[in-house]
């Protein structure tokens, strides 16, 4: 149970830290937004792309947190070894390689805001990698 309680709450601050970091790269995308976001812009306003994402990040964020502290309570019955400062060595080198497997090829196609993205990676890896194992033990 506080392996759920430990996703549900790095979800609720994930979303905090991406809604944070997404509207800051939102504005410098949109100085001179690249052809996709261009015509999504034309149809749908910036202020009305904002906010719905600013509301789909909470439930995402917290499914995807509690997906992470599923993934946590697994793999710590099946390696429970510790390591990094975590209390799973698995869980958290997983962790820390999806975030940067997911980002990479984002950051490449919008060079523009790859700061943003690696600010959100970095805050996805250390939020659930480290927190989550934290916060369950």
């Amino acid at each position: 149970m506080s392996a759920l309680i430990a996703g549900m709450a790095s979800g609720a601050l994930m979303a905090k830290l991406f809604v944070t970091i997404w509207c800051v790269s939102f504005f410098f995308l949109m100085k001179d937004p690249p052809p996709a976001i261009a015509a999504i812009s034309k149809r749908v306003s910036p202020t009305a792309l904002t906010m719905g994402i600013v509301a789909a990040a909470y439930p995402i964020w917290g499914i995807i947190g509690v997906l992470m502290a599923f993934l946590f309570t697994a793999l710590e019955n099946a390696a429970p070894d510790a390591g990094l400062g975590s209390a799973n060595l698995a869980y958290t080198l997983g962790i820390c390689a999806a975030s940067a497997m997911l980002t990479i090829p984002v950051a490449i196609v919008f060079k523009r805001v790859w700061i943003g993205l690696a600010a959100t990676a970095l805050s996805a890896a250390s939020t659930f990698g480290w927190l989550i194992p934290f916060l369950a033990t």
